[in-house]
């Protein structure tokens, strides 16, 4: 069992430019700066030493730092993937936890989980799973992830899998430093094609294993509507 040995910074990152929903990581929910109550969760998990929000945007650097958390600018990117591993070049952890800017239903323990798994299985890249819940194979809004002999194959938003072992995602990642880092010299050829959907390129250079939450259905927040759902969740 883990015994906290390692060293693990959480990198949240956050862009005011998503394309479904402009400025969602200051989107509110109860009251609350959606990036904020992310960055309150990483900080109740009892292995992450940082907690860092890296962003290109001034307004969410400032709103960090105010807040008693790190503000990291960043350049451009395609990917949040991109953003992470701009930041973890300068970190000196063993590790470094990706916790998705628009993930506020999750839970400290989950993060907990994850990272005892990852360091206990000699990780290079743990990626959240749960399974996929009726209905949710239609919504282009959940990804969709094949698995199978304890690795992530495939991702993809579009309904037109048929396979077996069909999970989805959370936008929770664990990865050692050193892969986080190396993502930019990863084949991004297929997630250019599938959306942006950036595990795929660790998929053929890295072993990246699926951990199942065991959560049931959990909302990040994608559309603005979405905003309500989440609040009904809290």
């Amino acid at each position: 069992m883990y015994n906290n040995a390692k060293s693990i910074d959480c990198v949240i990152p956050a862009r005011m430019s998503s394309s479904r929903f402009p400025g969602k990581p200051l989107a509110k929910i109860k009251g609350r700066e959606m990036v904020l109550r992310v960055a309150d969760i990483a900080r109740e998990s009892k292995y992450i030493d940082r907690v860092i929000i890296a962003t290109e945007d001034l307004i969410i650097q400032r709103l960090a730092q105010i807040n008693g958390y790190e503000g990291h600018i960043t350049g451009e990117h395609y990917t949040c993937t991109h953003r992470v591993a701009e930041v973890a070049k300068n970190l000196t952890s063993d590790y470094v936890f990706n916790l998705q800017g628009d993930e506020p239903l999750t839970k400290p323990q989950w993060i907990d989980d994850m990272i005892e798994f990852g360091i206990d299985n000699d990780c290079d890249m743990v990626q959240s799973s749960r399974k996929l819940e009726e209905g949710e194979n239609e919504d282009e809004d959940v990804v969709k992830m094949v698995e199978n002999n304890g690795r992530v194959l495939h991702m993809q938003r579009k309904p037109d899998i048929i396979c077996p072992n069909v999970t989805t995602q959370l936008g929770l990642y664990m990865y050692r430093r050193n892969v986080i880092v190396d993502f930019p010299n990863c084949d991004m050829t297929f997630v250019r094609y599938w959306n942006g959907l950036d595990t795929i390129g660790f998929c053929g250079k890295y072993d990246v294993i699926p951990f199942d939450l065991k959560c049931g259905k959990i909302r990040a927040v994608d559309r603005p509507h979405h905003i309500q759902e989440v609040e009904q969740q809290l």
